[in-house]
C-alpha cells in the first residue's frame, strides 16, 4: 500500500496536500483498471497500477453523479477450488448422464426414474455413514437410526433389478460417480467454503465536466470518498456538484495547462 501511495503523491505539485484517498477502478477509455484515487486541496486526481493518470480540477468539475451497483467477481484463493471441483463433477456427470440416455435406447421417464434412485442410494450410504462414524455413538437411537438406513439402502438396492423403468447399467455408473463425488466432499469438508465468487458492493461515479467530457470511477460502497470529493467541490465552488450541463462554460485555461488530462509515467 506504501508504494501505492509513494507513486500517487509523485504526481502531486508543490505545495499541493491530499484531502482524501481510496483505491478502486477507472472505467474509462483513455486508463483503465485498479487505481489509487485520490481529492486534493485543488484537484481530482486518479493514478493508474501503471502509473498512467488522469485528473480534472475542481473549477471545471460540473456535476457529480453516483449511483450504487453489485460486482460479481471471482476470488482467487491458493491452493485448489474444492468447492469449484465439486461442482465440476456434478456438471460433468449430468452431461455424461444426459448424454447416455440420449445416445441409447433409454427413455428420458428412465433416465429420470434412474438418476433419483442413485442419488437415494448415493444419500442414504452417506447419511449411514455419517452416523457410523460420529463421535460418540453408542445410544439405542443411533444405533436403530443406523440399523434403518441400513435396512432403507437394502430395500433401495433390491429395487434396482424388478423396476421396469430403472436401467441396471445407468443406475451403477450413476451410483458410483456420485458416491465419488460424495467421498471427496467429506474429505474436504473443512475446505468447501464456497465457490470464490463474491459479490461486491461498490459506488460508482461519474463526474462531467463543463466541456461534456466524463471520468467513470468506482470506489468501495463503504467507503466515504464520494462525499469527500463533494466537500473538496463546494469548497472550491459551492454552485459545481449537481449543476445541469447547460452550465455556461468557463473560459478555457492557456495551452498547456487544460482541465482533464491523461499522461503516465
Amino acid at each position: 500500500m506504501r508504494r501505492v501511495e509513494e507513486r500517487f503523491r509523485s504526481h502531486l505539485v508543490e505545495d499541493e496536500s491530499v484531502r482524501a484517498l481510496a483505491s478502486g477502478r477507472l472505467l474509462g477509455d483513455a486508463v483503465r483498471g485498479r487505481a489509487t484515487i485520490g481529492a486534493t486541496d485543488r484537484r481530482l486526481l486518479c493514478v493508474s497500477a501503471s502509473g498512467e493518470f488522469v485528473d480534472v480540477r475542481y473549477d471545471w468539475i460540473c456535476s457529480i453523479r453516483r449511483r450504487e451497483q453489485t460486482r460479481v467477481e471471482y476470488r482467487s484463493e491458493e491452493g485448489s477450488n474444492r468447492s469449484l471441483r465439486l461442482l465440476g463433477g456434478l456438471v460433468a456427470l449430468a452431461v455424461l448422464v444426459v448424454g447416455i440416455v440420449a445416445a441409447t435406447g433409454i427413455s428420458a421417464v428412465q433416465g429420470v426414474a434412474t438418476t433419483g434412485l442413485a442419488a437415494a442410494t448415493v444419500a442414504l450410504v452417506a447419511a449411514v455413514h455419517s452416523l457410523r462414524t460420529r463421535p460418540g455413538i453408542g445410544r439405542a437411537t443411533e444405533q436403530l437410526a443406523v440399523g434403518a438406513g441400513v435396512l432403507a439402502l437394502v430395500a433401495v438396492v433390491a429395487v434396482v433389478p424388478l423396476a421396469a423403468v430403472v436401467s441396471p447399467p445407468l443406475y451403477g455408473l450413476v451410483t458410483v460417480a456420485g458416491l465419488g463425488l460424495a467421498g471427496y466432499a467429506a474429505i474436504h469438508r473443512a475446505e468447501l467454503d464456497g465457490l470464490g465468487i463474491d459479490g461486491r458492493r461498490e459506488t460508482l461515479l461519474t463526474v462531467t465536466t463543463v466541456d461534456g467530457d466524463t471520468v467513470t470511477l468506482a470506489v468501495d460502497a463503504d467507503s466515504t470518498f464520494d462525499r469527500d470529493l463533494e466537500a473538496c467541490v463546494h469548497r472550491t465552488d459551492p454552485a459545481s456538484v449537481e449543476r445541469p450541463l447547460a452550465r455556461a462554460p468557463v473560459e478555457r485555461p492557456p495551452d498547456g495547462d487544460d482541465s482533464a488530462t491523461v499522461g503516465s509515467t
